[in-house]
């Protein structure tokens, strides 16, 4: 849909004259969307079509109050998110009634028998990976992460987890979706550029994986795969190419956000060595009062403080776009239908008119009604309103345990840590994060 009037009095960069503010975007985003906010305020103008809401409370009228005057068709599919490209009929790529229908397809999976199922096998993951260190040896944190929570990932879909050569396939996916989300310049998907070619070839072996997987009887047990069993046996029965698209979708986004998150998080309590003393001591006594499970989890009120606090600081969805279907008003100005309106969990996580000391790392802010009190639109890392993670509560389960587990043990030192940068890509990736396990 195209806007059928301009933007008219928002403030907002002018840009270049040929490109608009593309090439301030591109090469910054996160330093380009945060001056914007701080110089022009709640309702910023970015190009002819395109609008940044800021305000808490703006952001809550977009995602809750008005969540159904807005379409993520033809902003996050139509080219920047290589995602939709691939798995056009996914839940998350979809809108309107058929929307609805499809999470209330897959919504029974995800209640508390997943958490608890998340909570018993991730200790084993995390055995597993931390078995394979030796202190004193560098480690790839990201690569070790990710490949601990593709197979806990698989285990809560499949029943079953990913083989070494599986988890490599799809970390091999990850990369070319993730150079795609962050190109200024989106070619038509048949010219043959490398990145393309690795797409392509990709999501042929996703396809042939998922295939292989979903063909096991076993696979659809509802104790074993509770998502599978929803989606195969949910009403109406999804067709192949759905059934596809919704599990590569769940595998990919769960695995890159919970990955991001546990590394930032291990990068933060690296930089914050008190902070990282206190997890410490709190997850070895909930590891040795409590079995692998929830229990444990309500043990662990200060690391979930602590992950709460990473994820307002560097949450893995830095950003989110619609399209509005109907003219709105935002701020006292106009905004009409066919408007992309941006709104951006770094800027808003960030934002000092409402964040005491907004950038610094003070997980103890969590664990007073400070923050709680704070407007909802002042931190959403999962989103806000129906469209909300479906698995806010899992990915929140899982990282609190691998965080917890990894720094009972040890403590992670940061091998180059002026050399760790944030990549807005569809997540917010942690580049250069090597560590190095030390003995407390």
């Amino acid at each position: 849909m195209t806007a059928v009037e301009p933007l008219i009095g928002i403030p907002g960069p002018a840009g270049d004259t040929y490109l608009g503010n593309l090439h301030a975007f591109s090469s910054d985003p996160l330093g380009f969307l945060t001056s914007c906010a701080r110089e022009y305020g709640d309702v910023v103008r970015l190009g002819d079509h395109n609008v940044l809401l800021t305000g808490p409370e703006l952001v809550e009228r977009m995602l809750v109050d008005r969540g159904g005057d807005f379409n993520k068709k033809g902003v996050e599919d139509s080219g920047r998110a290589a995602r939709g490209r691939g798995f056009p009929t996914a839940m998350m790529n979809s809108d309107g009634a058929e929307w609805k229908m499809k999470r209330r397809r897959m919504q029974p999976a995800f209640g508390r028998t997943l958490a608890v199922k998340a909570a018993e096998l991730v200790d084993a993951q995390g055995e597993r990976m931390l078995a394979s260190w030796k202190l004193g040896e560098q480690r790839d944190l990201h690569g070790d992460v990710s490949v601990l929570v593709l197979r806990l990932v698989t285990q809560l879909m499949f029943g079953d987890e990913f083989t070494d050569r599986d988890a490599a396939l799809v970390s091999r996916l990850v990369r070319p979706i993730m150079e795609l989300s962050t190109s200024p310049l989106l070619l038509p998907d048949w010219v043959p550029t490398p990145r393309h070619i690795r797409l392509k070839r990709g999501l042929r072996d996703m396809d042939r994986l998922l295939r292989r997987l979903t063909s096991d009887p076993a696979a659809v047990d509802a104790e074993r795969a509770p998502v599978l069993h929803a989606l195969v046996t949910g009403t109406p029965t999804p067709s192949p190419q759905e059934l596809r698209d919704e599990l590569a979708t769940l595998v990919l986004s769960a695995f890159e956000t919970s990955n991001d998150a546990v590394v930032w998080t291990s990068v933060l309590l690296a930089r914050h060595p008190d902070i990282a003393e206190r997890v410490r001591d709190e997850a070895r006594a909930a590891f040795s009062a409590a079995p692998p499970g929830l229990s444990r989890m309500e043990r662990l009120p200060y690391t979930g403080a602590v992950v709460r606090e990473s994820l307002r600081l560097y949450s893995p969805a830095w950003m989110t776009s619609r399209d509005s279907t109907a003219d709105l008003r935002f701020g006292g100005f106009t905004v009409p239908a066919g408007t992309t309106v941006t709104v951006s969990q770094w800027v808003n996580h960030r934002d000092p008119r409402h964040w005491d000391r907004a950038e610094e790392f003070d997980p103890g802010r969590w664990l007073d009604d400070s923050a709680r009190k704070m407007p909802r639109g002042s931190y959403f890392p999962f989103g806000l309103g129906a469209r909300a993670c479906i698995g806010a509560s899992l990915a929140t389960t899982e990282i609190v345990h691998i965080v917890a587990d990894v720094w009972r043990r040890h403590r992670l030192e940061l091998v180059d840590p002026r050399g760790i940068t944030p990549r807005p890509a569809l997540a917010l990736q942690p580049m250069g994060v090597k560590v190095v396990p030390r003995a407390w």
